[in-house]
């Protein structure tokens, strides 16, 4: 269909009718619409391209009346090549600096292209060449950032654009453009209405770091030197507008980047003392807490929990159980007064405003939201507290004494839990009619076994404590 278009072109050359010209184009900017409509990507840059080749098929029914969409042409065309650009590099930070690089590209032409192109005869608008000149460099910054390898698009837009430019250079009449400049303006638009036909999907190469940078930097450095070039000769209006619109875009790009790693800053130093698995503050907060309790030198109580039964939990249901229980436990012990931290592992932390001790309901209420009991499974919690400001001055001396005084109970737990189980190994021997100092001799191995060590294994009061019946 395309080629046909073309065709019409050039028997437009040929003949001169303005049908087969104007025809062509008002063909070529549907099917473009139709395109963008049905493609799946890149739907808001073949739009705004749809916009300028409309604006411009307008202007070209009458270009001395209707030259102002010729410049509407160029905004929307440019906007939607920065847009196609961004698109594919998936960066929003390319779509400014092509900007950026077309209007300082504009302003370095005109004000110093401009008037030589006059001195050569050739009366090119300073507005057209300023059109060009960031059509051009955008395209350009688009095969560059692209390696040179751009999607097939940008190809067929590069063609167009070439069509353009050379009709644009070699004009010396802009009000009364020749039949062959009307036909390279055909062409141009039918050649940038093909590129929605062809691919242009996202390339998975990135633009960071200095090269991302010098974009920027040197668009804005170039548009100050035009502007005082333009203050010290008195300089085309045009140029100051460029160059001034040039340096407001990067001020805009340089504000939205810095918010943007505002933003980044805020989440990083989030995630630093987040712990991932549960949401629970980490260690690194603790510290954090700990030094701003013990510097405002109110009371305060650190209980330091470690669950008892996850090892076994683990062992039986696996590793993802395990987390699985740890967030389920986590908001739980969220819920209770204070502040909760996960150290990791199976270690917890709660830090309480208040001087609490092992009968405060607080503290009930946090080793009950660490318990969970189902089949084959029971997990609960040991604990330790220490008091602050009252029994340490520093964060890591408040941890420690915590974790020794949890361990020392879980020991204690644990050895009430052996000694029960050995007392009634003896009862049960005893009813068998094993000898008393026997039955005393393989408890002690069974308590050993179970974590009692040395007197506790051994005591004899153990046989007398336990009623024979």
């Amino acid at each position: 269909m395309f080629g046909v278009l073309l065709a019409a072109c050039a028997a437009y050359l040929l003949t001169g009718l303005d049908v087969l010209r104007l025809g062509a184009q008002l063909i070529a900017v549907t099917l473009l619409a139709i395109q963008t409509v049905r493609r799946p990507q890149a739907r808001l840059a073949f739009a705004l391209l749809t916009v300028a080749n409309v604006a411009w098929a307008i202007g070209d029914l009458d270009p001395q009346r209707l030259n102002a969409l010729f410049l509407v042409s160029f905004a929307f065309a440019q906007a939607g090549l920065v847009s196609l650009a961004a698109t594919q590099l998936r960066s929003r930070w390319l779509a400014f600096d092509g900007i950026i690089v077309g209007l300082t590209a504009g302003a370095i032409l005109t004000a110093f292209v401009s008037d030589s192109l006059v001195g050569l005869g050739l009366r090119v608008p300073a507005t057209a060449l300023a059109g060009d000149a960031m059509l051009v460099t955008t395209i350009v910054l688009a095969f560059a950032v692209n390696g040179w390898r751009p999607a097939r698009a940008w190809w067929v837009i590069a063609a167009g654009e070439a069509f353009l430019v050379a009709n644009d250079l070699t004009l010396t009449n802009p009000l009364d453009p020749p039949r062959t400049a009307l036909a390279a303006w055909c062409a141009a638009l039918i050649l940038t209405s093909y590129a929605a036909f062809h691919p242009s999907a996202p390339r998975e190469r990135r633009v960071g770091g200095v090269v991302a940078a010098a974009v920027p930097i040197t668009g804005g450095a170039l548009s100050v030197g035009l502007l005082m070039h333009a203050a010290l000769t008195g300089g085309n209006p045009v140029t100051v507008v460029l160059a001034g619109g040039a340096l407001l875009v990067g001020l805009i790009r340089a504000a939205l980047l810095l918010a943007e790693n505002q933003q980044l800053v805020r989440v990083a130093r989030a995630e630093a003392v987040t712990d991932k698995l549960t949401g629970l503050p980490n260690r690194r907060a603790l510290l954090d807490g700990l030094d701003a309790a013990l510097a405002a030198r109110t009371p305060h109580t650190l209980v330091f929990f470690d669950l008892d039964g996850f090892k076994e939990y683990n062992d039986a249901f696996g590793h993802a159980a395990g987390d699985a229980l740890l967030q389920r436990l986590a908001p739980q012990l969220d819920a209770c007064a204070g502040r909760s931290y996960r150290l990791g592992g199976d270690e917890f932390c709660l830090l309480v405003p208040a001087r609490l001790d092992d009968a405060s309901p607080e503290l009930v209420a946090a080793v009950l939201a660490l318990r969970e009991q189902g089949d084959g499974f029971e997990i609960s919690a040991s604990h330790g507290l220490v008091l602050i400001p009252d029994e340490v001055d520093n964060p890591g001396e408040a941890l420690r004494r915590a974790d020794e005084r949890m361990y020392a109970r879980k020991r204690r737990r644990r050895a009430g839990q052996a000694s029960q189980a050995r007392a009634v190994l003896v009862q049960l021997l005893l009813e068998r009619g094993e000898d008393e100092d026997d039955a005393a001799v393989l408890a002690g191995e069974f308590g050993r076994r179970l974590g009692l060590t040395g007197a506790a294994a051994d005591d004899p009061r153990m046989v007398a404590a336990v009623p024979t019946g």
